[in-house]
């Protein structure tokens, strides 16, 4: 394999002719050579290997040999001049990978449909390029996705997957013609959903990351009798082995395709009796279950989705007991309660009026003035058109001290509902208060 800092982003998939699930291998090997989905580029799974960068580089080299890989393209060309060339390229030359030659920091390069972009949408073609650009990354792992440390603590987690949520979740372009997009951050919002709930939770996240030590792997060949799990013993006549065969005779292990389809069936059956605990109501034992679904096959998207969606459920369902008790017959204890509880479900509903209203209130109840100004821009953000929303932001920036912030959020509730009495009677005590304020400053 030739080496050069371009080869970082080719991206490769299985031969049609390669049967995987006939190839001995180690566990490591085996996770690897699954990874090979003709999306993701070669930089980021030997990232993703678990095992040491020049063992995976080996790997690849040994199945291009063996005729098992096949590159089909590319995700990134750090080399203008050759990037365009590269592409279709087949050759051992274009799958080449140097650890010394590529900082490990290179940004992955993404493509994009340019006829994608329409400026007739409702919706900024720069924000079009930005969901364009973030949907053809959603193959990453789910660290990179979220732009986080591997490992990093849930508290991180959760506030990179805020930042996003916030940015793609479809409620954010309500009522507004925004075409084919509506479906790409649907597409982006859960997958990104997906990411917050495997890395957040500590036992779901040790689930994703067993693959790299090759948990299903190892379970299977310890279940296999001796005669099974050794290295297969030399033919007694000499003959011409195919590319698969000799890479079989190289690799210790076979993995047991049986067993793992067993674990397979057994998710599967896990997961529709999660899916009848959803239908009757009962989430936590629906949570339960889907939970041990995707411990038994962590590679069904499915599961992870329905995980996503049921949470959402949950959150809607606590969303309705927050919003039944009014602020002002709350004690401080309950407000912050509150306050907890709306943090959480606001995680699965980032755009909701009446949770970012309600949000908004307590943290102004609670002098968090900064965290209930960014609540108030989120509810006009979703109801412009609201008095309520902009006499709820003239008290925060009030309490704030920014008494022109405050006029003139309450002058702009005025002009869409000039009986706010609320916010008439605001507006003319912070007058007053700017008056003095002013004749002060002469004195």
């Amino acid at each position: 394999m030739q080496q050069g800092p371009d080869r970082m982003g080719q991206v490769f998939a299985l031969a049609p002719e390669c049967d995987a699930t006939q190839l001995n291998l180690t566990a490591a090997e085996g996770y690897l050579l699954s990874r090979f989905d003709g999306a993701t580029p070669w930089r980021v799974l030997r990232e993703m290997a678990g095992i040491p960068p020049e063992e995976a580089d080996s790997c690849l080299s040994r199945w291009i040999d063996e005729g098992l890989l096949k590159a089909i393209g590319r995700a990134e060309s750090s080399n203008p001049s050759t990037g365009s060339a590269a592409k279709g390229n087949d050759s051992k030359a274009d799958v080449a990978v140097d650890a010394a030659e590529v900082p490990s920091e290179a940004p992955l390069i993404l493509e994009i449909d340019e006829s994608q972009l329409d400026e007739e949408l409702e919706i900024e073609v720069s924000v079009q390029r930005r969901i364009l650009e973030f949907e053809a990354s959603l193959g990453l792992p789910y660290h990179e996705l979220l732009d986080v440390p591997k490992g990093s603590e849930p508290k991180i987690v959760k506030r990179a997957y805020f930042k996003l949520s916030k940015e793609f979740h479809p409620d954010r372009y309500f009522r507004r013609q925004i075409g084919p997009h509506a479906a790409r951050l649907d597409k982006i919002f859960k997958k990104v959903l997906e990411a917050h709930e495997m890395l957040s939770d500590p036992e779901l996240c040790q689930v994703e990351n067993q693959p790299s030590e090759g948990p299903i792997v190892d379970a299977a060949v310890a279940a296999l009798p001796a005669s099974e799990s050794s290295t297969p013993s030399a033919p007694a006549k000499p003959k011409v082995l195919s590319k698969l065969e000799r890479l079989q005779q190289r690799m210790p292990f076979k993995i047991n395709q049986a067993a793992i389809d067993a674990r397979r069936e057994k998710a599967q059956e896990i997961f529709r009796a999660a899916e009848a605990s959803q239908r009757a109501g009962r989430l936590l034992e629906a949570e339960a279950s889907i939970r041990i679904a995707i411990s038994f096959d962590p590679a069904r998207a499915e599961f992870k989705e329905a995980l996503g969606g049921l949470r959402i459920q949950a959150a809607g369902a606590r969303a309705t007991k927050l919003l039944a008790t009014p602020i002002a017959r709350m004690s401080d204890g309950e407000l912050r309660e509150a306050w907890t509880l709306l943090e959480d479900v606001l995680i699965y509903r980032p755009h909701d009026p009446e949770l970012n209203e309600r949000a908004a209130r307590v943290c102004l109840q609670l002098d968090k003035f900064d965290l209930a100004q960014e609540y108030a821009e989120t509810l006009i953000e979703r109801t412009p058109e609201v008095a309520g929303a902009h006499t709820l932001m003239g008290q925060i920036r009030r309490k704030q001290g920014d008494l022109e912030a405050a006029m003139a959020a309450f002058e702009a509730a005025l002009k869409l509902d000039e009986n706010d009495l609320d916010a008439r009677r605001a507006l003319a005590s912070v007058r007053i208060g700017t008056r003095n304020q002013a004749q002060g400053g002469m004195a």
